[in-house]
């Protein structure tokens, strides 16, 4: 029987083969953690008052999405839900100190609108849908002062409990309401909390709160807190107008998550959230769309459960907004309606979006665009001067009729890389 002989070359080839799969394992066990969150630790229900605790506002989400049965628009549910909200937001007024000034309206909004969704102009028309707002503000703030807006919705799709879309928002921003309270940080602007009642039919509600409220015209920022899965990276996917809101979560978020390319992937899913209408069709207003995007295969479904959601992602969602809240409500770049648009006529900083991106939620890189067409055109021009430099290389000045052949062989690669490439993906 005959051995098979390996030349020093398989070998080599074997041995190249080992090290990538020790690689990857290792890289696996450093991203499997920070995936799944493992590395936060949830806090639990006897956690001290000024700490956010994921197990606070999980009850929150057992009694939306358990005790209550069903927050689609015409059910009892999403009545017991308003309910339930506003009675938890009266509890916070009740311990605010003399310092800060609480105000809470619950208001039902009609309307009517056009809207450009999946390629096709849609009209809709509504009426009394729920929103309940609490603005926190230091006790000598005018109405006019420029205010920061914390935005979630309290209605869930059919047939689904909500636990993740979006029980888990309305909890997380009812903790930080509470946090901002009993914390004793009096924040230097306003702060709007909205939950609105009618997300998952065309942002109704997010609509009429844009076109009747009183204080829109004050918003200078908002962060929408969404959930298309069960935890997981709470991940910026839109931010803007401008690269400042961006900049402002780069410098503050406890456990940064972000990535630019996630702003130029979001419009090819068939789904919208109410981002679209506080910052591109009624507000124009900076701001951030932060989303949970694991465990999507639960998200619309009887599946969206609170048991599924992973532990570990609300803590890291709630030590992240009361973060980015503070730093937002310091910001210079706060500013109302009137002042913005003054602003924007005169000044062009932060008016390009910035290329972002964490790194396993430990920093994040922030750039310009304009550095970013430098940084990104060095591989073309690497690829273009490579040939050359293989022909001085191998071939030395006397042969620079070898450039051609080089150029050849380079991009015969290069190509055969890309196509074996998109071959292995597929």
């Amino acid at each position: 029987m005959a051995l098979m002989r390996l030349s020093k070359g398989d070998i080599s080839g074997f041995k190249f083969l080992f090290a990538l799969a020790i690689m990857f394992g290792l890289m696996t066990m450093l991203v499997h953690p920070i995936l799944y969150m493992k590395f936060v630790k949830p806090l639990g229900i006897d956690a001290p008052l000024d700490r956010f605790s994921e197990a606070r506002a999980v009850q929150h989400i057992r009694v939306l999405s358990k005790d209550i049965d069903g927050r689609q628009e015409g059910r009892a549910g999403l009545r017991e839900a308003a309910d339930y909200i506003k009675g938890q937001l009266e509890m916070i007024k009740e311990r605010a100190g003399s310092d800060i000034r609480i105000e809470i309206e619950e208001a039902a909004v009609n309307g009517s609108f056009n809207m450009m969704f999946l390629g096709y102009s849609i009209s809709l028309g509504y009426r009394n849908h729920t929103n309940i707002v609490m603005r926190i503000s230091p006790a000598n703030s005018q109405d006019s002062d420029p205010s920061l807006l914390l935005n979630g919705h309290f209605d869930s799709p059919l047939g689904s409990p909500g636990a993740g879309d979006c029980g888990s928002c309305v909890a997380s921003l009812l903790e930080v309401a509470r946090l901002t309270v009993d914390s004793n940080w009096v924040p230097p602007r306003p702060i709007i909390f909205l939950f609105n009642g009618a997300e998952e039919l065309f942002m109704l509600a997010a609509h009429g709160f844009m076109k009747t409220n009183k204080w829109r015209d004050t918003i200078g920022a908002f962060i929408n807190v969404e959930a298309s899965g069960s935890g997981g990276p709470d991940l910026v996917c839109q931010s803007g107008p401008g690269s400042w809101p961006s900049r402002i979560y780069a410098q503050s978020a406890v456990y940064p998550m972000a990535h630019s390319a996630a702003q130029d992937v979001f419009p090819v899913f068939p789904g919208d959230t109410d981002y679209r209408m506080f910052s591109q069709d009624y507000g124009n207003i900076p701001g951030l769309d932060i989303i949970f995007l694991l465990g999507g295969y639960f998200y619309h479904t009887s599946y969206d459960t609170i048991e599924k959601l992973l532990p570990g992602s609300i803590q890291a969602r709630g030590d992240n907004l009361f973060s980015i809240i503070k730093a937002f409500t310091n910001s210079s770049m706060l500013q109302n309606a009137r002042d913005r648009e003054s602003f924007a006529a005169t000044a062009n900083k932060y008016v390009d979006q910035d290329v972002f991106f964490d790194y396993l939620t430990w920093f994040m890189i922030v750039y310009s665009r304009r550095v970013a067409l430098i940084l990104h055109s060095i591989p073309i021009a690497i690829f273009l001067t490579m040939p050359l430099f293989l022909c001085l290389l191998y071939s030395g000045l006397r042969s620079w009729s070898a450039v051609p052949h080089y150029w050849g062989y380079t991009c015969n690669y290069f190509s055969d890389f890309i196509f074996n490439h998109k071959i292995a993906v597929l």
